[in-house]
């Protein structure tokens, strides 16, 4: 276990973002798939299907398993296609909120500011499954 630890702890900081985002992401999801069971397990498939990347994406980064960018990289198609859960999610929620706060726009804009989020939370997946797999493809070249 102290092994893993120190390994996470010499992940970059970016590494290290994305790996949080996961766990809160499987959290996020596990919660879901708790209220699809006590209401309408309509959502079911979807959160638990979430909840298999985002456990795998954790587990192949502190293995330093290079295929996790596949992960990420099939967790953004699928985000863009349903429901937007993608892994910087959380913090772009939380820019938009103090947003909303410090301007309060207009409906209008609210609703230009969807794509945006959209676009910005998709290109950030992208990237992220880029560094991880360059990152990762290094590391186990130097082995």
């Amino acid at each position: 276990m102290k092994s893993l630890l120190r390994r996470f702890l010499r992940f970059p900081v970016f590494v290290q973002l994305i790996w949080w985002l996961c766990v809160l992401g499987a959290l996020i999801n596990l919660w879901l798939m708790g209220r699809d069971l006590m209401t309408n397990p309509v959502l079911l498939r979807l959160h638990l299907g979430y909840f298999i990347l985002y456990v795998g994406q954790i587990v192949f980064i502190l293995l330093q398993e290079k295929y996790v960018a596949c992960l990420t990289l099939l967790q953004g198609i699928i985000a863009l296609l349903t429901t937007v859960d993608f892994i910087f999610s959380p913090v772009l929620q939380a820019l938009g909120h103090l947003y909303y706060w410090a301007f309060t726009p207009s409906v209008e804009t609210l609703k230009i500011y969807q794509y945006v989020f959209v676009s910005a939370a998709f290109t950030l997946q992208m990237a992220g499954a880029a560094y991880l797999w360059l990152y990762l493809r290094a590391k186990t070249s130097h082995k």
